[in-house]
Parts: structure tokens; sequence; C-alpha cells
């Protein structure tokens, strides 16, 4: 599983570059299968859950070539092949339930695995399938799914789940007729798939609203494309500045993706700078409490850097308070953050952050990705030496986060 040991009390200071986006990747990997041809994409982050989604694409009968963060793909010898035991280690991929369906009108998958964040069902994918003509049926512990007769319809979701958007519109890009997707999820990560797949010969618009509309094509393309960078690794790195009190210049990202971040981080007493393309932070000495943040769909405080800023306030000189509406059991980083010395109560799903004077090092574990991120902070900045265990969490959307961090003037190494 691997374990991340961390002498704390440097400060982080350079410039770093961000990698691809882990969350924009892995949806446009999905809709590869689509494609007829070769497709190139660049500018790729190689973290385990990009691994895993290439060998399913394998199974599936793709050719795979990599060529330093460069990544492609050809699709011609692909078929409809039973991917259950690897879709379970990850919660993205349920979206090849989409890609499957577009491409043979049949798919049969397992449910899907990945961080244990809460419940996360996919109730709202099946309903919105199951509205346009899939007609599915549980066998064994798998969803065989028959889509022949699946055309365009409006789909209402009864959430703005980024997933269940993502899904609809690879079923819907190449289905007969229109297909109208109401109160979808507005990242920018939806922003991107749609690029992608116009870029291939798809015609959608509206990504980034609550309404999405999809003519359906009968061909989409190949193509070469080059991911946007990881915004909720750039947010990690800011937090790992503030609660240092570094000083960093993130490169190659977008100021206007994590607009919430940057405020709570500058009510948090930080300096921000922004450029087109690029973010400077310095922090203060001493780390002011927030208000109340609620994490919530885009454009609202993204649920994914919520432990995160949450390691930040732990030294906050004040009480500071979050709730976390989107997901039920993403708050397990509190009870390992109190093991450092972190004063925090939890009243159903908010928690209440009284701000120490000090963290103190200890041997905690990561129960997820970003709860993995979060006791790395708090390790960076606490006295003495701290151990997270359960590296390969963090890996899944990290990549060699270690040697970043170390760049940086972090003493830390993955064992």
């Amino acid at each position: 599983m691997g374990r991340y040991r961390i002498k704390g009390g440097y400060p982080l200071r350079g410039t770093m570059t961000v990698r691809g986006s882990k969350n924009g990747i892995l949806p446009i990997l999905a809709s590869v299968m689509l494609t007829e041809g070769e497709t190139i994409l660049h500018h790729c982050p190689l973290i385990a859950d990009v691994h895993l989604t290439l060998e399913v694409l394998e199974q599936l009968g793709c050719k795979i070539k990599k060529e330093g963060r460069s990544i492609i793909i050809d699709t011609k010898g692909c078929k409809n092949a039973d991917i259950n035991e690897t879709v379970q280690k990850m919660r993205s991929s349920i979206l090849f339930m989409g890609a499957l369906l577009g491409r043979f009108q049949q798919a049969k998958i397992g449910y899907p695995g990945g961080c244990e964040i809460g419940m996360r069902p996919i109730d709202l994918h099946l309903k919105a399938f199951r509205n346009m003509g899939v007609v599915i049926e549980e066998e064994k512990g798998l969803l065989c799914c028959d889509g022949t007769k699946c055309i365009g319809k409006k789909i209402n979701l009864d959430f703005p789940s980024v997933g269940a958007t993502e899904n609809c519109m690879l079923l819907a890009v190449k289905a007969k007729g229109i297909t109208k997707i109401y109160n979808a999820a507005c990242e920018p990560e939806i922003v991107e798939l749609q690029t992608f797949l116009n870029q291939c010969g798809a015609k959608i618009r509206g990504a980034g609203t609550d309404c999405i509309i999809i003519e359906g094509v009968k061909v989409l393309y190949g193509t070469e494309y080059t991911v946007s960078s990881d915004r909720i690794e750039a947010g990690t790195f800011l937090c790992g500045a503030a609660i240092t009190k570094g000083e960093l210049e993130l490169k190659n990202i977008c100021p206007d993706t994590m607009r919430q971040v940057l405020l709570r981080l500058g009510e948090a007493g930080c300096l921000i700078k922004e450029q087109k393309n690029s973010i400077y932070i310095k922090a203060p000495q001493k780390i002011k409490p927030v208000s109340r943040i609620h994490t919530g769909p885009y454009p609202d405080f993204p649920t994914d850097m919520q432990p995160q800023f949450m390691s930040i306030l732990t030294l906050a000189e004040g009480t500071s308070i979050i709730s976390e509406t989107v997901f039920e059991a993403r708050f397990k980083h509190i009870s390992e953050l109190c093991r450092m010395g972190a004063d925090i109560t939890v009243e159903g799903q908010t928690a209440v952050i009284k701000g120490v004077k000090s963290l103190k090092g200890a041997y905690v574990s990561g129960k997820d990705l970003r709860c993995g991120a979060a006791l790395i902070l708090a390790g960076l900045a606490a006295e003495g030496e701290t151990v997270v265990e359960n590296a390969c969490y963090v890996q899944r959307g990290y990549e060699q986060i270690e040697k970043v961090l170390t760049s940086l003037g972090a003493k830390i190494s993955l064992e």
C-alpha cells in the first residue's frame, strides 16, 4: 500500500507547472471508445486512475502507445468485452457504460468502485438511460444493457451529478435525434468533454450551463487533443503553501476555474496574484479563520478541496465552519487530523474547526484520495515526523506528489 514519511516545518517555495486534469482526462479516455481511428492525447497525468483506464481500453481491444505525457489510442480493433473486474477499482469506470452503448448498443458492466467517500449511487445514470430507451437488467452483479432502441430524449437530472451528466453525453452523442439534459453539472470538466467530442465530430452545445443539447451523429473520428490542467492539484499545492507559510507560483493553470478556492485562501489571509495562466500565493504569518464554507456543485466550493482546506483551518487563529453537502462520508480525515492535535467537532454534515497553535506529527491513515492529500499537508506543517499510510489512494490522483513537494523544499519520502 505504501506510506509517506514527512518531517514537518519546511515551507514550500518555488515554481511548479500543474499537470493534466484527473477529472478531465478520465471521461475523455472513456469517450475514445466512441471514435473510429487514432486519437492522440497530450498533457496526460501519469496517475494510477489513468493507468487503470488504459487497462480497460486494452481489454476492449484498443491499441495503446505511450510517449512521455502523450497517449496514442487506436480503436480499430476494439470489441465489446467483459470489463467487470477492472471497473470495480475506480468510480469513473461507469462512464464506459455510455461509451459501450454508444458504439455497440450493448454493454455488460459491473458496479464501479473507487474511494469510499459516500454512497455515490448510480441511480441517476440508470434512470436517464432507461428514459432514453435502454433496457437494463441485473444479472449476477452485472448490469446488462441493451441500447438498440436508444433515442434522444429530454432528461431531467434530480441532482447536477458530474458523472451522470458525462455518461448521458456519451450515450446521446451517437443516439438518434436530439437529447436535452436539464439540471446538468456545470464543472469545467463537462465543458472539456464537450470540446473534445465536438473536435471528434459531435454536435453538442450548452456545456457549462444547466442545459446541454446533443444532436446525435452517426460517426465520430479520432483527433489530437491537449488535456487541461488539474484545478484540484493546483488547489492542493496552494493549500500546501498556505499551511507551511510558504510562497509558490503555479504555472499552466486558469484561475477562473478555481474561483471559490482562491477567494477562501484570500479570506484566510493569503496574498493571491492572478495572471491569465498562473497563480502566485504568499502565505500569511497567521492564518485567519473563514466564514462558513458549503461544498456544492460548481461553481460552489468543490468537495474535492474540502479536506485540504480543513487542514489549513486547523491552524487558524479562531473558529471556522465547513458543511459538506455532496458526499456524506467525506469527513474521514477529521479523526486523523485530531490524532495530530487538531480540535474539530462534527454535527451531522457540519464540522466546527477551532484553530490550534500547532499540529504534532503522528501515524495517520489516508482513507481516500483527498483525505490522504489533506494529511500530507498537515504533516508538512506539523512538529516532528508524520507517517501517512495508504499512499495508494493518493497515487490515484497525484503524480509522484512526494517528488514535487521535495523539489519545493519539503522533507517527504515514499516508502
